[in-house]
């Protein structure tokens, strides 16, 4: 039995193995798909639509690489361990995602990037030592606690995108020749999947044309979670603004509408919020980097690695405009979803009373199991 068990042991260790090199395949697709995005200074907001998206004002923001397409459901899953999603498919944004499981995520991608994780809580880190993710009916004690997650600036590893920075790049940036209503185009089918795709569901990423700089998705698909704490607009201190203080609302900004959305809350101006415990069938996200030296500077530093190691604003904002912004479709989505009992680790070993061992991989792995007899 002890042979017996030790060779199950080394064969679930090889597994293991090959799902971390698996891992970091997916570390260095996500690489490879960031794209630079030219810092500048533009127009925030809009007139004539929603009330919290005035005033319009100048907003600036640094240079910084944004991954082109939202996270995948093969991305979250080779990075967290779980796949949560209603919609399923490799290629598909992944959904039933949290403010907080985009967080934890962000920092288990840079620590296995080789980057410094940039948020922190209670001075940690490594989001293992954070404690359970919280959800919907997580103590207000818990949600407080990691309401209180903060972000080093100096930081170089992945992370979500202020709301300033996602709504230039969402505009195209300084590539843009025009400014569009929808994230390159004024027509939203061209660029987008919302309520008027028949089926309802999400889509493989990059399914639509891109924008000037490249970016999928941008509009439509899911709504994607940015930084920000939900607030008004406010026209001082406005370069590389990050929202209102957590203590105004308790909610987090998302953007860019879904298949749950009407055209309007899909423009690039629209502001959307909730509470940052929510999952739901269209709530997921796409990541970015700060680029502190410039870009040829950061795609050395890229290089050298996979060769060596393969302001706060204290007005009240105003609801009425924000619950109108979220319209219908995110009414159903503050229902707390289900985890999926397929979901499991990508390695799990287990000691059988009838089979002795048995290493478990899931689906989407190389093995579903090995059984040693005893």
């Amino acid at each position: 039995m002890k042979i017996k068990l030790l060779a199950a042991l080394a064969g679930g260790f090889l597994i293991a193995g090959a799902a971390f090199a698996q891992s970091l395949d997916i570390v260095a697709s996500i690489k490879d798909d960031m794209v630079a995005v030219e810092g500048s200074t533009f127009s925030m907001g809009s007139f004539g639509n929603e009330t919290n998206e005035t005033p319009v004002h100048e907003v600036s923001v640094n240079d910084f690489y944004m991954l082109s397409t939202e996270v995948t459901q093969s991305q979250y899953k080779a990075i967290m361990g779980v796949n949560y999603s209603r919609f399923r498919g490799q290629d598909r944004p992944v959904e039933e995602v949290s403010w907080y499981d985009a967080v934890v995520f962000c920092n288990k991608l840079s620590i296995l990037a080789g980057y410094e994780p940039v948020y922190s809580l209670e001075g940690s880190t490594n989001p293992d030592e954070w404690g359970d993710i919280p959800r919907i009916d997580a103590s207000d004690a818990d949600k407080a606690r990691w309401n209180s997650i903060e972000w080093d600036d100096e930081a170089d590893g992945f992370r979500l995108p202020t709301e300033a920075e996602w709504e230039f790049a969402a505009k195209g940036g300084v590539e843009a020749e025009e400014e569009t209503l929808y994230s390159g185009s004024d027509v939203i089918t061209d660029v987008a999947w919302n309520t008027d795709t028949p089926d309802g569901e999400t889509h493989n990423v990059a399914g639509k044309e891109p924008n000037a700089l490249g970016l999928y998705d941008m509009t439509g698909n899911v709504w994607e979670w940015v930084w920000d704490w939900y607030g008004n607009y406010h026209t001082v201190d406005n370069v590389n603004p990050k929202g209102a203080s957590a203590d105004v609302t308790g909610r987090k900004m998302r953007r860019g509408g879904s298949i749950k959305s009407d055209a309007v809350f899909c423009r690039n101006a629209n502001r959307a919020s909730s509470v940052p415990e929510l999952r739901g069938v269209d709530l997921g996200f796409r990541i970015v980097r700060s680029a502190f030296d410039g870009f040829a500077a950061e795609d050395e530093e890229d290089a050298s690695l996979s060769e060596s190691d393969f302001e706060e604003d204290d007005e009240t904002p105003d609801f009425e405009a924000d619950i109108e912004s979220e319209s219908e479709e995110s009414e159903e989505s503050d229902v707390e979803p289900e985890e999926d009992d397929e979901d499991t680790p990508l390695i799990s070993i287990d000691l059988d009373e009838d089979d002795g061992v048995v290493v478990n991989v899931d689906e989407d792995g190389v093995l579903d199991s090995i059984g040693i007899e005893k």
